[in-house]
């Protein structure tokens, strides 16, 4: 299989390999979360000389990000703060319109943006922190599905239904379903916790019965105050962030109509003939060196018609579907010409080649993924993006572009990922140790988890990567020979018959259900728990009082970026 181009990151970082490659994918990339605060005055320096952040632009943001965050809800005085600070420079970290709010890193992203402000303060440098819904993403699976643990292997699936003529429309725009679909969406959660629930005892079981609730709660009184899917998510990630968990991180809607017009003029910029001519140029130069030094790159070339937009049609009957839209150069005039793949109505917008006014159409233009961050960089001026793998991928092609159009764009930092115990992963451990099966939960990794800890309370930070290095390679080795011990007992199972052959195939579906609630590996190919389960699994461990507290007391300034951790919760 041929390698991402995120390792070529990763091994950099952890390795020290691939040090030339990793400068031109990523800009010089910072090696620990706090390895950057010396650069941002650099970067602040470049954004002044954009004029994008005049103090006229940054007093409209901060009024329309006000009344936003107002009207999800979740406007506390520490978000008004943030909304007020943005203007210094600030630490992004974004996800997409997800079901239920989304998967447990939903969680991770944000304190890891909050974390890295906080260490950048102590060196002396101010920066806010805002969190980018990327909701102009149109309907696919990743997005409308997410799962919860089940007493097996694949998990509940929690799906929102997508009506007939929906399904080239950007999801935020999905109608909610009625009350009958939500309250079963609540009952199939409660159903499935139910049987996973019955290894606790006592008051430790009532208690987390009372955080489920407490959850469903959450998700129960977003819905009430919401009619689309899009607001539905936002209100979810607003209470989360800033009513439970008071992370004071302002919500930025990519497809607020508000926001819609701000980007305008980082649109324009990225239009103009000559920085839309170094775009395509750098990005596929970029894409061919990917690959031709052995790796897969996050997106592919761009082709000569590659426009940095979408187009959402305006008819009533097509519900906002998005449309590609392609470049035509007429010499001074470009000509951006599309089809809805609704109504198969013809889109033409004509305009300056070398400076191109879109404000006319503003309302109906949505990002794309290779041009969201220097759009968003045109209204905030942001110094820190906080992602995963998968922007890793994409950024690194994208990094180079805005390099070459001599423009800033943010250092970039993997958050950490996270593995976490939970008091039934640890009980269906104890029982497969017992038959001679490989697990996680054993002594071998909680004395390197401990190790960890150790190292980080002594501030011996040299050591403390070390040993976060020797614990990912734990966890990777772990859940690969667990694999191929499931693949062996398969095969032995075929041989056996009776009584013998029912105990093996129970030993089988336990040790799928092992892997599926520890590693996520739902089905084949899926890795990563806080990845694959909902952050109701998470905030049911950890509960709401310290919703985020487990990951401010793991991160420290010298840790390198995209480490791997385990938390230990306690009950």
């Amino acid at each position: 299989m041929v390698p991402s181009v995120n390792t070529i990151l990763q091994d950099f970082i952890w390795k020290g390999e691939n040090k030339k490659l990793a400068d031109l994918l990523y800009g010089s990339p910072p090696i620990t979360l706090d390895g950057f605060a010396e650069r941002t005055a650099l970067l602040r320096n470049q954004y002044a000389g954009t004029l994008w952040h005049i103090d006229e632009r940054m007093d409209l943001l901060e009024n329309i990000l006000i009344s936003s965050n107002r009207e999800l809800g979740s406007l506390t005085p520490e978000v008004e703060s943030s909304i007020k600070l943005l203007r210094q420079g600030a630490v992004e970290s974004a996800h997409q319109t997800v079901v239920l709010g989304g998967a447990a890193y939903v969680l991770n992203k944000p304190i890891t943006a909050k974390s890295i402000a906080q260490f950048s303060a102590e060196k002396g440098v101010n920066l806010s922190t805002f969190f980018c819904i990327a909701d102009y993403d149109i309907v696919q699976p990743e997005l409308t599905n997410i799962r919860v643990p089940v007493f097996g292997q694949g998990g509940t699936l929690v799906s929102i239904p997508v009506p007939e003529g929906f399904e080239h429309s950007p999801v935020n725009v999905l109608p909610l379903p009625g009350r009958n679909w939500y309250s079963q969406i609540e009952d199939e959660i409660r159903d499935s916790y139910r049987p996973i629930f019955k290894v606790l005892e006592g008051p430790t079981r009532n208690l987390f019965e009372e955080r489920l609730e407490q959850a469903l709660s959450i998700t129960r009184w977003s819905y009430n105050n919401s009619s689309l899917f899009g607001e539905w998510i936002k209100r979810i990630l607003g209470r989360l962030f800033n009513v439970e968990g008071n992370l004071g991180v302002p919500l930025v809607s990519a497809s607020d109509p508000r926001i819609r017009e701000l980007l305008t003029e980082g649109l324009e910029f990225l239009l103009a003939r000559n920085n839309r001519e170094i775009f395509l140029k750098t990005v596929n130069k970029i894409t061919s060196e990917i690959t031709d030094a052995g790796f897969n790159p996050g997106m592919g070339s761009r082709g000569s018609d590659y426009v940095p937009f979408y187009y959402e049609c305006t008819n009533n009957e097509c519900h906002s579907s998005r449309t590609e839209l392609h470049y035509e150069d007429r010499g001074a005039i470009a000509l951006l010409t599309g089809k809805c793949p609704t109504c198969s109505e013809p889109i033409e917008i004509e305009t300056s080649s070398d400076s191109p006014y879109l404000g006319e159409v503003t309302k109906y233009l949505s990002l794309r993924v290779d041009s969201r961050q220097m759009a968003i960089d045109s209204i905030i001026p942001t110094v820190v993006h906080v992602g995963g793998p998968g922007e890793a991928a994409y950024y690194s092609q994208v990094i180079p572009a805005a390099q070459a159009m001599s423009i800033p764009f943010p250092l970039f930092v993997r958050y950490p990922r996270v593995y976490f115990n939970t008091p039934w992963n640890e009980k269906l451990a104890r029982e497969l140790e017992e038959k001679e099966k490989t697990v996680l939960h054993r002594q071998d990794m909680f004395r390197l988890s401990g190790k960890v800890s150790k190292f980080r309370r002594k501030s011996q930070f040299d050591h403390m990567n070390k040993a976060l290095s020797d614990l990912s390679t734990f966890i990777l080795e772990t859940h690969s020979t667990l694999n191929h011990e499931l693949v062996l007992l398969k095969t032995e199972i075929e041989g056996k018959k009776g009584k013998e052959a029912e105990d093996l195939l129970n030993l089988k579906l336990e040790i799928e259900r092992y892997l599926s609630w520890t590693f996520g590996q739902f089905s084949e190919g899926k890795l990563g728990q806080e990845s694959t389960w909902s952050w109701i699994e998470w905030a049911i461990n950890s509960g709401f009082g310290d919703l985020f507290g487990p990951f401010e007391r793991a991160y420290v300034g010298p840790m390198k970026n995209g480490a791997t951790l385990f938390i230990n919760f306690a009950v």
